[in-house]
């Protein structure tokens, strides 16, 4: 058996465990594309980032060569240590997205609703002057 082989059947035997853990906790399974989706978009994140981190990384340790400060090996760049992370700058980053994304379809949802504070400006408070049909 080749270790590719191995290591899927290991993640498949975890997935569905997994899987099956979770629909006894009740969680729905039409949940889970969204959820996959979401997961995807992390691992995009995370390549990105890593992608980012090993070509800044690279360039620094050129530059260190070429201006004769040290020397570098570029081989660090690629240590699992930046990929790990990197995976916590995309947790960090989704996390802050999708905060922004609720924060914004929060206020976009309360600037629909009436104020409940009597006092608070709106349609109702401003001046009726310059308004159609309305005489002052």
């Amino acid at each position: 058996m080749s270790d590719a082989l191995y290591i899927l059947g290991v993640v498949a035997a975890t997935s569905c465990a997994a899987y099956a853990a979770g629909r006894r906790l009740g969680m729905r399974a039409r949940l889970l594309p969204p959820a996959l989706r979401r997961a995807i978009r992390c691992v995009g994140v995370c390549l990105l980032f890593w992608g980012g981190n090993v070509a800044v990384g690279a360039g620094v340790a050129l530059l260190v060569r070429g201006l004769g400060l040290g020397f570098i090996w570029l081989y660090v760049n690629t240590d699992v240590s930046v990929l790990v992370l990197s995976a916590l700058q995309a947790l960090a980053f989704e996390a802050w997205r999708i905060e922004h994304q609720r924060e914004r379809s929060a206020g976009a949802s309360r600037a629909d609703e009436p104020s409940a504070d009597p006092a608070a400006p709106g349609p109702a408070h401003e001046p009726l002057h310059g308004v159609k049909g309305v005489k002052r």
